[in-house]
């Protein structure tokens, strides 16, 4: 499984990413939580095309929580890309 799949199935899960950071060496660092169970997930990508579909999932999230003032929990929309 892809880290992009990992992390589209992690916000279908209820996950949110509270936390990413990059950095040149090591990639890309998203930390999520779960607020309804409390816990963590980390996931760590250095693909410079996983970076990039995480950060497309994640602005049209953001898209969406603008236009319906909240956070998106069914992320069907974005289908089944790999």
């Amino acid at each position: 499984m892809s880290k992009f799949e990992e992390f589209r199935r992690k916000y279908a899960d209820g996950y949110r990413c509270i936390y990413r950071e990059k950095d040149a060496e090591k990639g890309m660092t998203m930390h999520l939580k779960n607020f309804n169970t409390e816990k963590l997930h980390t996931i760590n990508t250095d693909s410079d095309m996983e970076i990039g579909q995480i950060e497309d999932f994640l602005s049209e999230l953001e898209k969406i929580k603008k236009k319906t003032g909240h956070d998106c929990h069914n992320t069907t929309f974005y289908g089944n890309r790999s």
